[in-house]
């Protein structure tokens, strides 16, 4: 037997457990990617303290998904009494989730399903926390009733504080047409809002019939960086301006000609046009 031949051997023993280990390696690789997409951790056998615990330690519970957290404590939400859900708007803490644009309204929903908003309502004007305030705020917008619309209006007119600058409550004003109301969103100050949202509130112009808003749809909301906000100035201002075409070929065409209108009209506007 030659030394090349035993050294053959050799290489085709080390080749062969090469090709063994490495399909070890990846059936080991394709099990657990596997596990890791079609079994999740049972959430639902934690606490909910132990659940909050893992926001900041995934260890607790086996999962850093926050995601799948807190959609569990939202599940867990209508367990909790009203005045923890209350006291949840001033410290997310106590209930594992808050109420903002990614997360809705959770706690403001089963609050208003559970309906005693005059209580709320009443707390209101004695409660020291704005958080609180505006959380009580959200829970009052799923009502349309006298009683709410009265503590919206003396909200707004108070000028109460409440960490959104009252957006919610002239929303809900501007959308029984609130002349006060709609002055106020079309200053343009509730522009932070999401575009999904603030949407809805560029329409009402229209939808109201709402005139002084000229400047500020054909000045600013035409020229927004979203196309929802743009595209709901256009509705306002085709309703504001019925008698005029319904299509453009351009954006730049649609922008000179409500300028054009707004101009005639009496309205000081400068329409950024060059």
């Amino acid at each position: 037997m030659s030394y090349r031949r035993a050294g053959d051997n050799k290489m085709n023993r080390l080749a062969t457990l090469a090709v063994v280990l490495l399909l070890t390696l990846i059936s080991a690789f394709s099990v657990g990617q596997a596990d890791k997409g079609s079994g999740k951790v049972d959430l639902t056998k934690f606490s909910s303290d132990e659940l909050k615990a893992c926001f900041d330690d995934a260890k607790v519970c086996g999962t850093d998904n926050h995601w799948d957290i807190s959609d569990e404590l939202i599940g867990r939400i209508p367990e909790l009494r009203s005045a923890q859900l209350v006291a949840c708007f001033g410290d997310w803490k106590i209930c594992g989730v808050g109420e903002g644009q990614a997360s809705g309204w959770p706690i403001s929903d089963e609050l208003a399903r559970r309906g005693h908003v005059h209580e709320l309502l009443v707390r209101y004007w004695k409660e020291p926390k704005w958080a609180i305030r505006g959380g009580i705020e959200h829970v009052a917008y799923h009502f349309d009733t006298p009683e709410v619309t009265a503590f919206m209006r003396r909200v707004v007119t108070e000028r109460a504080e409440d960490g959104e600058d009252r957006y919610w409550p002239v929303n809900y004003l501007a959308k029984k047409c609130d002349p006060v109301a709609l002055k106020e969103l079309s200053s343009g100050r509730y522009r932070n809002k999401g575009s999904l949202q603030y949407e809805t509130s560029v329409e009402l112009f229209g939808k109201c019939k709402f005139r002084p808003a000229i400047p500020y749809l054909v000045d600013t909301a035409l020229y927004d960086f979203s196309f929802n906000i743009v595209g709901a100035a256009e509705d306002s201002l085709h309703a504001l301006y019925p008698d005029g075409p319904k299509d453009f070929d351009k954006l730049e065409d649609m922008q000179k000609y409500f300028c054009k209108r707004a101009r005639q009209e009496g309205f000081k506007v400068q329409c950024n046009l060059k």
